[in-house]
């Protein structure tokens, strides 16, 4: 059985919407793809844990990936040790919607990954 098949049918539909939202086009899809590797790789969860249907390849090194890299380190390790000046980092490089668009996104990656370990944990589970 899969975390997803688990839900209730209208919490998976909600669900569902919200990971669909994550990988809109709103954040370009291949530096969320880079973020939700590393949240994935600091949690412990597998690497295709939360991996998007219309997910590509992962983006390349740039200012801008490093920034939203170094960002999504501090969220998964210890949010309150994000500063100010990592936080500007990110704005220096995203819109102020991009920006909103990123953090919702990245609370859904690192729960996405979150859920998977402790679901693989469980007798009978597969963690898709």
């Amino acid at each position: 059985m899969t975390l997803t098949s688990a839900l209730a049918p209208n919490v998976a539909e909600t669900f569902a919407h919200l990971v669909n939202g994550v990988w809109d086009g709103r954040v370009d899809p291949g530096l969320l793809e880079r973020c939700r590797r590393r949240a994935c790789e600091l949690i412990g969860a597998p690497l295709d844990s939360g991996r998007h249907a219309s997910a590509p390849e992962p983006a390349s090194d740039s200012d801008r990936v490093l920034a939203c890299l170094a960002f999504t380190e501090m969220w998964v390790i210890d949010p309150h040790s994000i500063t100010d000046e990592l936080a500007a980092d990110v704005r220096s490089h995203l819109s102020d919607a991009e920006a909103a668009a990123f953090t919702i996104s990245l609370a859904t990656i690192e729960a996405q990954a979150r859920a998977a370990v402790a679901w693989a944990l469980l007798p009978d589970s597969d963690a898709t």
